[in-house]
């Protein structure tokens, strides 16, 4: 079994460890999960308050401090040239983008964009050793969103030729650019969501130890012995 597969197995242990604790919804298990907590009751008796401790393993990139910070700038330069190359052929007063199949592509590339945005606000400022929720909201979030971005730039791209090869006459050259321009795009992405599933990550168990729930302890202690 890979490292891939490891940590995918780890997430899912966690996962079902944490869900076994409190009831809660769906979204506050997967923000809170790897983490222990218990119910510590207020002084005045009314109401308790959760305390909380990460107990679950951490995520670290196997690279140096520098390779770290070089990797993300060029993820940076990489996603700055696919959007770019993108804006500038959509952008372009052509007929092919203003035809709904390729519109269509156009519009599905965009969020896609964003959420690799969304990714970098999470993946780039992140520390050393990642929580289950940062290593989600950061590496597989970044993975996801490249994936998608290279799929739907090529799917443009498709959709560009398509429309040359209806319409040859129609500035064959500028169609022609327009759809390498796509391709590029793509590609770029992909080189992306390539190289940050080849980054290796290890998986360091949390030295951190769960609270002590002081109630549960005295409710066992009070508990008559068979």
């Amino acid at each position: 079994m890979d490292n891939k597969e490891t940590l995918r197995d780890r997430i899912q242990k966690e996962a079902r460890q944490s869900k076994a604790g409190f009831a809660h919804s769906k979204a506050y298990h997967r923000f809170f999960e790897g983490y222990t907590e218990i119910k510590i009751p207020n002084p005045n008796g009314k109401g308790y308050k959760i305390q909380r401790i990460y107990t679950g393993d951490y995520h670290s990139q196997d690279l140096s401090k520098v390779q770290g910070l070089l990797l993300r700038a060029l993820y940076v330069v990489l996603f700055l040239c696919s959007a770019a190359l993108f804006v500038f052929s959509a952008a372009l007063p052509l007929s092919s983008n203003s035809t709904w199949y390729v519109v269509i592509t156009q519009v599905v590339s965009i969020p896609f964009l964003f959420w690799i945005l969304i990714a970098f606000i999470s993946y780039l400022p992140a520390g050393q050793n990642l929580t289950i929720a940062e290593f989600r909201s950061s590496s597989l979030a970044l993975q996801k969103a490249t994936l998608g971005a290279a799929i739907s730039l090529g799917a443009a791209a498709l959709a560009t030729l398509v429309f040359l090869l209806l319409n040859p006459a129609n500035e064959p050259v500028s169609e022609l650019f327009c759809a390498a321009r796509y391709l590029a795009a793509g590609l770029l992405a992909f080189s992306m969501n390539r190289m940050e599933k080849k980054v290796n990550y290890l998986v360091i168990p949390s030295q951190n130890k769960a609270p002590v729930d002081e109630q549960a302890e005295k409710q066992a202690q009070l508990k008559p012995d068979n």
